[in-house]
């Protein structure tokens, strides 16, 4: 059992180091603004286990009524149209993880300028958050590889990382790459990002079957583009009549500049709010071999994942628990939820996403 401990010469010792920890950035839980309980919420929230028991929610998905109608002279009656609907199932599981340091009155404790309970129950609340993420672009990216690389470390993926619920593939008419190429091991160096990516993606989404539903903020309908940081840049740093600047003349104002839908996001473009995450997926070969220099951007409308929580928890709420050990010498905290996520599927068709694989620079 691995124990957080701070030795005399540690560097985060008093006599080495300033009074301030220089701890790393929090990682926002980046899917936060899309998480709500209506069917016009991007990623609904299933509330039915935080209520009660259970280990998983069946929930159905409606498509578009497609009925002709009546008017004057016509009987309504006899020529009304059924739902279209289609139920799918999402598994919640136990997801905990710990810390243990040394307790306060241990010389341990005396020799930093922080409250190392402090900063295990922050340092808990940041995994927590890149958990979440990691875990819903996993699913609404198509990642189906087995191991990924992520800060410089190699995962293997396991339920843990996928919210116990086995990620699927794009389905057909779902993805597209840049330059036109047909996979992922296609892409060239010069198929980078760009504005003409939003166009062909928002135009699949309103001509899909079933139709990709936009969101609904504030009365407002769009959809939300999630990139990866090095598809961000390759935007920034396109000079072409008609990129990156169409997306600065789009100034939010009024009850935009206040939603936390648009609030952080690069700027809108065509009636989507472009967004970035670190937890964009590579890209994958024929042989599910993760391809680093490939991304996969990824566009949403309404319905496009399922979340749902154990009884009493959320996305920002989760249950601390601290126990004492060594007749009080050492403190550990563990931070638990029960949870699960999946990417809506319809009729075997992605419900509210649609993937654009691209290639990027090496950072």
């Amino acid at each position: 059992m691995a124990v957080s401990n701070i030795a005399v010469n540690n560097p985060l010792a008093v006599k080495t180091w300033s009074r301030q920890l220089a701890a790393e950035v929090s990682k926002a839980t980046s899917i936060a603004p899309l998480i709500g309980t209506s069917s016009a919420d991007i990623i609904q929230l299933k509330d039915e286990t935080a209520k009660g028991a259970g280990d998983k929610v069946t929930f159905g998905l409606r498509n578009q009524l497609i009925g002709e109608g009546v008017s004057e002279g016509t009987q309504l009656e006899g020529r009304e149209e059924a739902l279209a609907t289609n139920a799918d199932t999402v598994v919640l599981n136990e997801l905990a993880h710990a810390v243990r340091v040394k307790n306060e009155g241990t010389i341990d404790a005396q020799r930093v300028p922080f409250n190392l309970r402090e900063e295990a129950n922050a340092g808990l609340v940041d995994w927590y958050a890149d958990r979440l993420s990691l875990t819903a672009f996993a699913h609404l990216c198509g990642y189906t590889g087995t191991s990924l690389t992520f800060e410089g470390r190699k995962l293997n993926i396991t339920p843990l990382h996928t919210g116990f619920n086995t990620p699927t593939a794009a389905t057909v008419e779902r993805i597209f790459w840049a330059g036109g190429k047909k996979a992922d091991s296609e892409l060239q160096s010069d198929n980078l990002f760009d504005l003409s990516l939003v166009d062909k993606a928002v135009e699949r989404a309103k001509l899909a079957n079933p139709k990709i539903r936009p969101a609904r903020i504030n009365g407002e309908q769009v959809y939300v583009m999630y990139l990866h940081p090095q598809q961000v840049t390759a935007l920034r740093t396109n000079t072409a009549a008609g990129q990156w600047l169409d997306i600065q003349k789009a100034a939010y104002q009024g009850s935009r500049a206040q939603n936390p839908l648009f609030d952080g996001s690069l700027g809108m473009y065509n009636g989507v709010v472009l967004r970035e995450a670190e937890h964009i997926m590579p890209g994958l070969s024929a042989t599910g071999t993760e391809l680093p220099n490939v991304r996969r951007a990824v566009l949403l409308g309404a319905q496009a994942g399922i979340i749902a929580f154990g009884k009493g928890l959320s996305a920002e709420k989760y249950r601390l628990v601290e126990e004492l050990f060594d007749y009080q010498r050492e403190l550990g905290v563990a931070a638990k939820t029960v949870f699960g996520f999946k990417k809506t599927v319809f009729n075997g068709q992605d419900f509210a996403s649609i993937v654009v694989s691209t290639a990027v620079k090496a950072a």
